[in-house]
């Protein structure tokens, strides 16, 4: 088009503004649709590990409390002493119950003595188990970070 001694040239190349915001809040609906589906399978993923990880230091507790069982005893066969003395140390290490301790750890990973108490067994089909004060069977179960494990020692 000529206008006098101007021209006037149409250019139909590029974008609009209209159409640049559109298509942004259409990219931020699609961003946060999918951030809100992938976000929590992303975040859960984790949880597995996170488990392994607490029953793997919940093991190692208790193999460190039955090392510690071991040597309490053969120290009292070694000194002459009765198995309930033996027993009677490592009872005491192994901490009273519904209290945290670190006594099997580097002290930074707390668990909690859920059980501390001597028990029994009845006879019969099928046998339960009793609190006996008199029994010889300790039954010891602690928990770290929402994992227990239970443990049998006898004198």
């Amino acid at each position: 088009m000529c206008f006098g001694r101007f021209l006037i040239v149409k250019k139909d190349a590029g974008f609009t503004l209209v159409e640049v915001i559109v298509s942004l809040v259409v990219a931020g609906i699609l961003g946060a649709m999918l951030v809100a589906f992938m976000g929590s399978t992303v975040m859960s993923s984790a949880n597995p590990v996170v488990l392994t990880e607490n029953g793997t230091y919940l093991t190692s507790i208790m193999e460190k409390m039955t090392s510690d069982y071991n040597f309490q005893m053969s120290r009292a066969a070694k000194n002459n002493w009765s198995p309930s003395t033996g027993m009677s140390y490592f009872v005491a290490n192994v901490g009273a119950e519904g209290t945290s301790q670190s006594h099997y750890t580097d002290g930074s990973h707390l668990y909690t003595v859920l059980e501390n108490h001597k028990v029994s067994f009845t006879s019969g089909n099928p046998s339960s188990e009793t609190t006996d004060a008199t029994g010889k069977i300790y039954k010891i179960t602690i928990q770290y970070r929402g994992l227990s494990a239970t443990a049998f020692f006898t004198e």
